[in-house]
């Protein structure tokens, strides 16, 4: 039996949202558009289109969601507050614009232990149980090194691992705090034949040179905006064709900071808050989509936690346009 959070089913169930229906309905009645018929299709958006439906079990659930509250592995602080405050946020938002409902198992947060590689190697054990449950896995970080463990879980299960990174930056230094950069970590488990990344703005020398060393295609902020969301999502499913399985690592530096400013790393130029939104329901759609994760929010340095908002956004509609096979 599936809960509401916070009796959010009220946007379904309640007289006042049948009124306010009805109330919609006659005002098209009376207006210039009056002639044309209302689809029953639009009216079941209305109204069974509500939020997510939280379940316990596995077996009901479409989607798992957990947390994994990491600051270790990077300089800076902060990130570990973020997935109690996006989750707190969920239930901001009534209806998907997607219109999709997807049930959602919550297997609460994966917590720090005393080391990084402690850390590291309970994440991985603890997603690997995750994946096991043959759904796919959305994770609300933490910092970006947690991306590491989790492909490494997934190469448990697959052959063929397409990555597609979404950031400000390559992500790239060999010589990053403390053991590496996410990229040539993931690259180097061998069931990662291909990754992408999406909205490079800012990048060092040895950034570009590994890029162009290790074929990693790539796109940047320029090139998205002048060709748009759509080409950009055809070329990313070009660049990961024959992959048995798509993993999505989003960092929120991605987008500028003008909407997100909660992170640690400001860097101007970046996606809109609608572009990053369109952005995750298109990725969301493509085959084989097997896991998410939405990592560098820095609770400590957001302005009215409108980061964490964007955040749970970002989730909820990424969960709710997921094709589920």
């Amino acid at each position: 039996m599936g809960r509401w959070r916070n009796g959010s089913a009220f946007a379904s169930h309640s007289p006042f949202a049948s009124q306010a229906l009805a109330e919609r309905l006659e005002i098209a009645k009376g207006s210039e558009f009056k002639s044309r018929p209302v689809h029953i299709s639009i009216i079941n958006h209305i109204m069974f289109s509500i939020n997510m439906e939280f379940v316990d079990k596995p077996e009901e659930a479409d989607v798992i969601l957990v947390g994994i509250p990491m600051d270790q592995g990077t300089e800076k602080r902060g990130c570990a507050n973020a997935p109690a405050t996006v989750r707190s946020y969920f239930d901001n938002f009534f209806f998907s614009e997607t219109c999709g409902v997807r049930r959602v198992l919550d297997r609460g947060d994966i917590v720090e232990e005393n080391t990084f590689e402690c850390s590291t190697d309970k994440i991985y054990s603890k997603m690997c149980d995750l994946f096991n449950l043959k759904r796919p896995v959305i994770t609300i970080g933490g910092n970006h090194s947690i991306t590491f463990p989790i492909v490494k879980a997934l190469s448990r299960f697959y052959n063929k691992i397409g990555v597609i990174h979404i950031d400000a930056h390559p992500d790239a230094q060999i010589d990053y705090y403390p053991n590496g950069d996410i990229i040539p970590n993931i690259l180097s488990i061998p069931e990662v034949k291909k990754v992408i990344s999406i909205g490079l703005r800012n990048w060092s020398k040895y950034e570009s040179s590994f890029l162009e060393e290790h074929k990693v295609p790539y796109i940047t902020m320029n090139s998205l905006i002048e060709a748009g969301i759509d080409y950009c999502v055809e070329k990313i499913k070009m660049a990961l064709h024959g992959c048995d399985c798509i993993y999505i690592s989003f960092d929120i530096d991605s987008i500028d900071p003008a909407f997100a400013p909660g992170t640690g790393w400001i860097e101007p130029g970046g996606l809109t808050s609608r572009q990053a939104i369109e952005l995750v329901q298109k990725l969301a759609k493509l085959e084989n989509v097997k896991g998410f994760d939405l990592v560098e929010i820095n609770v400590k340095k957001d302005s009215k936690d409108m980061t964490s908002i964007l955040g749970a956004k970002l989730i909820y509609e990424f969960s709710n346009a997921l094709v589920i096979r």
